[in-house]
């Protein structure tokens, strides 16, 4: 609760909205000490308001808002503002449990150092990917339905590399990764899995002719120009589609499939899809 003087009517009806919310509030004095800790701030750092008056929270204040370990594996995203009541200054902390935040970004760096996330994208690798489509068709196989894969190849993307310099390219490649990780439902995974290349996985499919459907679809989105440093740019792509079970019962096998198919969309021109169960375009 907040001692008598720092509790007028506005400062009250403060105090009661600060008592409801999920984030964390503590209150320091002038004097450094603390004189509010509401109930969310107590189940964020498992500190009872006795407890806490016994740290130095205001150690936490040591530049802009950060996320802060307040002891070993426990983060909260901090922020802070200074407030005057009857010519005192206050410090009001306001935070939120960050620990399963940082967690993840220790994971994504820790695959990053293995290779299983790509720099440029942030996007799951090659080997990642196949991970992820392994248990997409386990599971498939088990609810009996189907699986889609995308294989989505950027035309042309050897005259790209020698008309700009490397910095555009891999904007280019981060738009591109944006672009198809905006347009693919939450469930799907996105993939980059080779300079020019990407995978989609589409889980959870009810009809064999979703994966086309979404492949036309994706195709009239990234023909859409590109903004790069000010200028836009044009990429064409060619896409693979391939399904489990119908095309292969494996994740090695179907991803092949998807490729094998993009490579014929773009010898056959580019900027267009093929499925890997379609003999048109099949070279012998």
């Amino acid at each position: 609760m907040l001692p008598p003087e720092f509790t007028p009517e506005g400062i009250g009806l403060a105090a009661l909205i600060a008592s409801g919310t999920r984030d964390g509030i503590a209150i320091l004095g002038p004097d450094g000490k603390l004189v509010f800790w509401n109930s969310a701030a107590a189940s964020i750092t498992g500190w009872s308001l006795a407890e806490a008056q016994k740290r130095n929270l205001g150690e936490l204040v040591k530049g802009p808002d950060a996320l802060v370990e307040i002891r070993e594996g426990m983060w909260v995203e901090l922020r802070y503002t200074q407030v005057d009541s009857n010519g005192q200054p206050f410090l009001v902390l306001m935070f939120t449990d960050s620990t399963l935040l940082m967690s993840v970004r220790n994971a994504r760096a820790q695959l990053r150092s293995l290779g299983l996330i790509d720099d440029i994208t942030g996007l799951p690798g090659r080997d990642l990917a196949l991970v992820q489509l392994d248990q997409a068709i386990a599971l498939a196989r088990r609810d009996k339905r189907s699986v889609g894969v995308l294989t989505v190849k950027v035309d042309r993307f050897r005259q790209l590399r020698d008309t700009a310099d490397a910095e555009a390219v891999n904007e280019v490649i981060r738009q591109f990764a944006t672009r198809i990780t905006a347009f693919v439902r939450g469930s799907d995974v996105p993939a980059r899995v080779a300079n020019e290349s990407f995978l989609v996985i589409l889980t959870a499919l009810t009809s064999s002719n979703d994966a086309v459907i979404v492949a036309v679809r994706l195709l009239l989105v990234l023909a859409e120009p590109f903004d790069v440093v000010g200028k836009a740019r044009s990429i064409h792509c060619s896409i693979g589609v391939a399904e489990f079970p119908r095309d292969a019962d494996d994740a090695t096998s179907l991803f092949g499939a998807a490729i094998a198919a993009a490579d014929r969309a773009q010898l056959m021109g580019g900027g267009q899809f093929r499925v890997a169960s379609d003999p048109r375009g099949q070279t012998e």
